[in-house]
């Protein structure tokens, strides 16, 4: 039996701009961070922006509830792969999760 088409059955990611092309570290990145995130919160949405010079994800919870816990397994991963992130202070208010990976350096 199929679920009607309103109903949403797991994350949904959007990438934009994307190389043709990613490197084996890159993808294995991307599946951890999607494993991290649908882990906390599988109805969630994620919009990953390709640009020259960096990566730019936002995040929107199902729920404001995962929110806290979405930060911490988020910075948590990064700090596993010593990655420094630019994250967005304005979590509470827009009820979003923004952050920003540099790639020049």
């Amino acid at each position: 039996m199929k679920a009607p088409s309103f109903l949403k059955l797991n994350m949904e990611v959007n990438k934009k701009f994307f190389p043709e092309i990613l490197l084996e570290n890159e993808k294995a990145y991307f599946a951890h961070l999607e494993g991290v995130i649908s882990s906390v919160d599988e109805y969630s949405s994620l919009q990953i922006t390709h640009t020259e010079s960096s990566y730019i994800f936002r995040l929107a919870p199902s729920m404001p509830k995962y929110n806290d816990l979405l930060l911490e397994e988020i910075l948590k991963l990064h700090n596993i792969f010593r990655i420094k992130l630019d994250i967005s202070k304005s979590i509470k208010s827009t009820g979003t999760i923004v952050f920003k990976i540099d790639l020049q350096n």
